[in-house]
């Protein structure tokens, strides 16, 4: 019987035995996807509308794509560009009632003041809950005319039922209303009934509370004194440490002053002050989930950044930067699971309450901004399919998802956020009444 040829790369294996150690890579070489067309491929084909952002808007059928790509994540953050997208803040607060009405979700936590939000929240009168949100969250949200429904009317609203929305916080920066009234005699209380040893220095109420109390300023006037009060705080935290366990909350509140002291030391211009900030949100996240609200669904409400995921961004600067999300991404149990959801948006206007407005960055035609069908308003894109087919592929694609501009080069934004909330029209807040 007479055998075919052998073909030109069996006969190359034959004559040279060497290419049986190159054929794994060349394999590889050929079986790896065109990456940028694959993704814009996938972003054209797979991309679902959305008809409303109305946070009132009757009916879900149309995010029932996004309540099938979160599958049975217990913590959903979604993101925003900046602080002033109105557009966003009504989607949010869309996406918000659907997580709490269908999925299950009873706990909003923002990126707002830790100790307010946790302390205060449980002590705050629900009947009436709308001055006390006003009043220690941000008011770049809370007097935002596209926030009105959601601090107004839903939240409120779901005091009144079985299952009322709880409201909580993650920030280190614990310098609103019910901070600045309550955390220092509070803590002072806190230390003086467990009969610390540093409640008997000398300097204990002349310098050291005083000092603490410093913490929910944005800066101390000499460097010297920053010195001085980390010092202080490291004393309390190890003395508290010695009578409550590692999870009480008064630990968290510790282990925050002591971050946003760090913050506001640090005056290097490498991400240090940011990471300082995202570390101990991630660990007040984890404190949430694991400790006050332990088998609870979350929404986590902050900006892009912020929730951000392991991830390359093609950007020294950024990716130097420890943010929350990506620190929580390593220290939260394996069984944890979560869902992250960038904004992004193609065209108009944006800037915070009490600032200049802007135009934002035309789209760019490699761009995903630009892959979104015309036809889409409000568009969902859920990226968890494509890294499920394309396992270990990191496509670097332009995505405006930090802030209303492209990075200087493509980011592997498919890892960074699992999927894409895209608002064809941006346009900035108003202030509605206080």
């Amino acid at each position: 019987m007479k055998h075919p040829a052998p073909s030109g790369l069996v006969q190359m294996l034959i004559t040279n035995p060497l290419y049986f150690f190159l054929l794994p890579a060349l394999l590889c070489i050929f079986c790896q996807p065109s990456s940028a067309q694959d993704i814009e491929k996938y972003v054209t084909q797979y991309t679902v509308s959305i008809r409303s952002v109305a946070p009132d808007s009757a009916g879900y059928s149309d995010l029932e794509a996004f309540g099938n790509a979160i599958g049975d994540a217990r913590i959903v953050m979604l993101g925003e560009q900046d602080h002033g997208d109105a557009p966003a803040f009504l989607a949010k607060t869309r996406l918000i009632r659907y997580l709490h009405e269908k999925k299950g979700f009873t706990v909003l936590a923002f990126e707002a003041d830790f100790f307010g939000l946790n302390n205060g929240w449980d002590q705050a009168d629900k009947n009436n809950p709308y001055f006390f949100l006003q009043a220690n969250i941000f008011p770049l949200w809370t007097f935002c005319d596209a926030c009105n429904y959601l601090f107004r009317s839903y939240i409120p609203q779901t005091q009144q039922t079985a299952d009322p929305l709880q409201v909580s916080g993650f920030d280190d920066q614990m310098v609103l209303q019910f901070s600045k009234s309550f955390l220092t005699k509070k803590l002072d209380s806190v230390l003086r009934s467990h009969n610390l040893p540093v409640t008997h220095d000398p300097d204990y109420e002349s310098k050291i509370i005083p000092l603490v109390d410093s913490c929910r300023r944005t800066s101390l006037s000499k460097e010297s004194l920053f010195d001085e009060q980390r010092n202080y705080l490291l004393r309390i935290k190890e003395e508290l440490g010695k009578a409550i366990p590692p999870n009480d909350f008064w630990m968290l509140v510790v282990d925050n002053l002591i971050a946003e002291s760090n913050q506001h030391r640090s005056a290097k211009n490498d991400g240090s002050q940011i990471s300082f900030r995202d570390e101990q949100m991630a660990q007040n996240l984890l404190w949430l989930a694991t400790v006050k609200y332990a088998g609870k669904k979350i929404i986590v409400w902050a900006q892009n950044g912020h929730v951000a995921k392991p991830g390359n961004f093609n950007d020294s600067w950024q990716d130097n930067i420890h943010y929350m999300g990506r620190v929580f991404d390593g220290i939260k149990p394996p069984s944890l699971k979560t869902y992250v959801l960038g904004f992004t948006s193609y065209e108009g206007e944006a800037g915070r309450i009490g600032t200049k407005t802007f135009d934002v960055m035309k789209p760019k035609k490699n761009a995903f901004e630009s892959w979104v069908p015309d036809s889409m308003n409000y568009a969902f894109t859920d990226f968890t399919s494509f890294r499920n087919t394309n396992p270990g592929v990191d496509v670097n694609f332009r995505l405006k998802g930090l802030g209303h501009t492209y990075l200087h080069k493509g980011s592997a934004w498919h890892r960074i956020f699992d999927g894409i909330f895209f608002i064809r029209k941006m346009y900035p807040c108003n202030q509605g009444s206080r």
